[in-house]
């Protein structure tokens, strides 16, 4: 019996054209494997086969509707292809399980779904939805509550919907937990400076210089401040 692990070498070696026709092999001894289907739709897409890959990933949930690796990389493609509604229902309809755990019950599972939140909530974010962004983003620090960037882009719709005492006050909280991430700091000099408060903006990204004094976000900001004095 042809090993899904030997497919899955394949598959990371490039060795495209082997991979397909191992896969192909282990369907006609396993016609119901949910996972060669998913692992036939992640060639394909890697081939920018995308009609067939989105059949092989729907044939894998079909088989197992709650595939997460299949149910991710469809929905990363539908929202690729533009399909943005159709790839959110897909996503959260695989992703019911997961809230239903404890988090960290499945750390890996969990870190999946929430770099797909976390790429919701940018895609929202661009459209300029930010009630939907935030919410992503919620979502996104649920599932992964280290991920420093998540925390600070909810800041910044929190900020484009006008909540500025939350946001700042969000980095704030956050700075404290994490005071060596240069991230916040040049995030929280930025809500200074949209604010009009040029001392409190300088006094941010000078710390931040303080820890990285190549941060070129930093000394450009610190250089735009300085032409207007």
């Amino acid at each position: 019996m042809i090993s899904i692990d030997d497919i899955h070498l394949k598959i990371k070696q490039r060795d495209y054209q082997e991979a397909d026709s191992l896969i192909k092999k282990a369907i006609t001894e396993e016609p119901d494997n949910a996972d060669l289907y998913y692992l036939r739709g992640l060639l394909r897409s890697y081939q920018n086969k995308l009609s067939a890959s989105i059949e092989d990933l729907k044939n894998s949930l079909r088989l197992e509707p709650k595939h997460t690796d299949a149910a991710v990389c469809l929905s990363i493609i539908l929202n690729d292809i533009g399909h943005y509604d159709e790839a959110k229902r897909m996503f959260e309809q695989a992703n019911q399980s997961v809230f239903l755990k404890q988090t960290g019950d499945d750390a890996q599972v969990d870190h999946k779904f929430a770099i797909k939140h976390f790429e919701l909530g940018d895609l929202y974010f661009r459209h300029r939805r930010f009630d939907a962004a935030i919410e992503e983003y919620n979502k996104a620090i649920l599932l992964d509550p280290s991920n420093t960037e998540t925390r600070v882009k909810r800041a910044k719709a929190f900020a484009k919907k006008g909540f500025l005492t939350r946001a700042i006050q969000d980095l704030q909280q956050l700075k404290v937990e994490r005071p060596q991430n240069t991230m916040v700091g040049v995030q929280l000099g930025l809500l200074h400076y949209s604010q009009g408060n040029l001392l409190d903006a300088q006094i941010e990204w000078e710390a931040v210089l303080e820890k990285d004094p190549v941060n070129r976000e930093a000394i450009a900001y610190l250089e735009l401040i300085k032409k207007l004095d």
